[in-house]
């Protein structure tokens, strides 16, 4: 109201100076007949991490949102940066968004609102359409109301696969990598593609990675960072399983048989990748469409196995959520509901898509650069440490650093700091 009325102030001084009374009485008369007046739009707050062109995209479908919705704007919040920051930040100062991108259920579980009525109501959101096992990330036991609640309805998901570079296994006469395939055999074949002269690798590992990601080495190996029991880090982490995966990852390092990526200068793998310097190295979906960029020759296999166990990639998984202190949940619902229909998935060229009936549209089965990713996305059978302990960040760091500590240490044994390192991650989960 405050603008609204300085405006009339400001009119009326103009009109005492001016004398022109009969024009005031109709700007007046202008200002309070609300039939002349355009009426305000209805805010939909909408937060999102994206930038570039996923924001871009996101923007069209906000855009295609507001088409069949008269009166309604929605305003996108591009966070950037810094994202969960800025979202707890929004959330303390009882100010959050009403509809937002979510990835740590768990941590946020409190001040999201539960969809499952939403779900039971709506036959738009067919959950047998979504990709298997992504519905697990937004599903949360409630202490309070004793059972699994959802709080999120899936947007976009990868898994991890390997990338192998096709022209340097055409110069090394090498047969392409093929599905169910093993870590020896990936061993054999970065020890034929290493060219100490050129500088160049036959597989890149990242000696700093997110621990998250990580967990894919351990599962795959029959180990984990965490019990099901949500606070166990010892006997799991440095369990004779995941200590089995550490030693022949380290074997590797130390035989020069692969390089390191994430530390040092060069060290970036979508250069070393397109340069030539490294064959092969494990990533998700995003890589694929850098290397589109790039014009870059290049494959995608599944993860290889170990010791005779199936392999297993763990799942990034984002989702829409709803803030549960929101006051126009049914419109953020609308909203939510939009995003995960098949239109806008369409949209949504830079995300693998999270529905079958599109992703089968699409003929992404019978796509070699697309199809590994949803074999793995099925492969994941252990849960995400995050999902089995909202506290789980707590530890996080002290795993991270021992990860490092085991890639970059020449002599250390990876054993003992696997051990100090468990111990230490579950004192602060306890």
């Amino acid at each position: 109201m405050k603008p609204i009325l300085g405006s009339q102030r400001a009119k009326l001084g103009i009109l005492a100076v001016l004398g022109l009374l009969g024009a005031g009485a109709w700007w007046a008369s202008a200002d309070a007949n609300p039939e002349q007046a355009a009426p305000a739009p209805r805010i939909l707050r909408f937060a999102t991490w994206d930038g570039s062109e996923s924001l871009l995209i996101q923007q069209r479908i906000a855009a295609a949102f507001e088409a069949r919705h008269p009166g309604v704007k929605v305003q996108v919040e591009a966070y950037g940066g810094g994202y969960n920051q800025k979202l707890s930040a929004a959330f303390g100062a009882g100010n959050p968004p009403d509809v937002m991108y979510m990835w740590n259920f768990p941590q946020y579980q409190r001040v999201l609102e539960p969809l499952d009525a939403y779900l039971a109501r709506d036959a738009r959101i067919d959950k047998a359409d979504f990709v298997p096992g992504l519905w697990r990330f937004s599903t949360v036991w409630d202490a309070d109301q004793k059972q699994s609640r959802i709080y999120g309805v899936p947007a976009g998901f990868t898994a991890q696969v390997i990338y192998y570079n096709k022209d340097m296994l055409d110069r090394a006469g090498l047969a392409y990598p093929q599905e169910g395939w093993t870590w020896g055999q990936l061993r054999q074949m970065a020890q034929r593609l290493r060219n100490p002269a050129a500088k160049a690798y036959g597989f890149g590992l990242d000696v700093n990675p997110d621990p998250y990601d990580f967990q894919s080495y351990l599962w795959s190996a029959g180990g984990r960072m965490l019990g099901a029991d949500g606070v166990s880090v010892q006997g799991h982490l440095n369990s004779p399983e995941s200590k089995a995966m550490f030693a022949y990852l380290q074997e590797l390092l130390r035989s020069d048989t692969v390089g390191t990526l994430g530390v040092g200068d060069g060290r970036n793998q979508r250069q070393m990748f397109v340069s030539d310097k490294v064959a092969m190295l494990l990533d998700g979906s995003a890589f694929r469409l850098e290397l589109a960029q790039d014009r870059k020759r290049f494959g995608v296999v599944g993860l290889p196995s170990f010791q005779g166990r199936p392999a297993q990639s763990v799942l990034s998984v984002s989702a829409l959520a709803m803030a549960k202190s929101g006051q126009q949940k049914d419109l953020a619902w609308d909203f939510i509901q939009f995003f995960s229909s098949a239109e806008a998935v369409r949209l949504r060229g830079n995300d693998l898509p999270v529905l079958l009936s599109v992703a089968a549209e699409q003929g992404l089965a019978q796509d070699p650069l697309v199809r590994p990713f949803y074999a793995m996305a099925e492969s994941m059978k252990e849960s995400p440490a995050h999902l089995l302990n909202p506290r789980w960040m707590r530890a996080q760091d002290v795993v991270r650093d021992a990860i490092q500590e085991v890639f970059l240490s020449k002599q250390g044994d990876s054993g003992a700091i696997l051990d100090r390192a468990a111990l230490k991650a579950e004192r602060r989960l306890r």
